[in-house]
């Protein structure tokens, strides 16, 4: 497929050196297929920002959730959103990977220009926007409490390292949940809200959550045990059977409202910056984004 005017931004933290092999990489395989394209390289949030507001029907981002996080956010701004494409470049890149995106660089690139293209949906979260997930509680403390120089030298098992920590320390928390209409007060030690299925590289093991199905799936944790982690691994064939003997409820819905008893942080994509209460309403085929040739979505 021919494009006529595309944008690649680069934003990563990565040296210049290998973001000039990224482009030796892929520009064989996207020049021939583009009539003009256009490469920035931003250093700020604010410079990603502007970047998206760019007129092209294109956008290729390289970076890793967080990069993405912030373009969805921009989008969001623009009536006529231009199509979005991801080149892998973080730690993690979950939303890549729920998008069935190859996290090899030349074959993500290949997937760019025999594009398979889906309309998926974005979720709101108060003023906010995500593609993947958001959560309070165990997750929050994890991705706050990791070690920068641990990331660095050990990259993704960073993450699992920081929650195997939390995971010992976590504390249930009382908060109130409705998900359209119906109210529920509960303990908990983690909540999630997905629209993806994928977190620390790992993909959640239910099969029901999909990016394009018009629902929100939210996950109550309501420990941190052994048998939580045994419910995490059958969550695919428990089915809701004997609900209340597991430490793990799932409920998929339009609308969410969590209100925790105390002010918590909210881990959304990846990104820490915004605080409860939360509502999170789904906003059903927002942006055309291109996927890998083996993602499974709505018909």
């Amino acid at each position: 497929m021919k494009f006529n005017r595309v944008l690649l931004v680069l934003n990563s933290e990565k040296p210049g050196d290998e973001k000039e092999k990224l482009v030796q990489q892929v520009m064989p395989i996207l020049s021939p297929n583009i009539k003009e394209l256009t490469i920035i390289q931003t250093e700020s949030v604010d410079e990603l920002k502007e970047a998206c507001h760019q007129s092209v029907e294109l956008i290729i981002v390289y970076g890793g959730d967080g990069t993405v996080h912030v373009v969805v956010n921009e989008l969001m701004k623009i009536e006529n959103r231009p199509k979005l494409a991801i080149l892998p470049g973080g730690t993690c890149n979950d939303i890549s990977r729920a998008l069935s995106i190859p996290q090899n660089l030349k074959k993500a690139a290949e997937s760019i220009v025999e594009p398979n293209i889906k309309t998926v949906d974005v979720a709101s979260i108060n003023d906010y926007f995500f593609l993947n997930f958001s959560g309070i509680g165990l997750i929050t403390e994890a991705s706050e409490n990791i070690d920068d120089q641990l990331k660095e030298t050990f990259g993704r098992i960073s993450y699992f390292i920081s929650a195997i920590q939390q995971l010992q320390q976590s504390e249930s928390f009382h908060f109130k949940l409705t998900t359209d209409g119906e109210v529920v007060e509960e303990e908990a030690v983690m909540i999630l809200v997905m629209n993806g299925y994928f977190i620390g590289t790992h993909q959640f093991p239910l099969p029901t959550i999909s990016i394009q199905d018009g629902l929100l799936d939210v996950m109550i944790i309501k420990e941190s045990n052994l048998q939580t982690i045994r419910d995490w691994f059958s969550l695919s064939y428990t089915h809701q059977e004997n609900e209340e003997e597991h430490q793990i409820k799932h409920i998929k819905a339009k609308e969410v409202i969590i209100e925790p008893e105390t002010i918590k942080d909210v881990d959304t994509d990846g990104e820490v910056y915004i605080k409860t209460p939360i509502k999170v309403k789904v906003l059903p085929e927002e942006i055309d984004m291109i996927v890998g040739e083996n993602f499974i979505g709505e018909e």
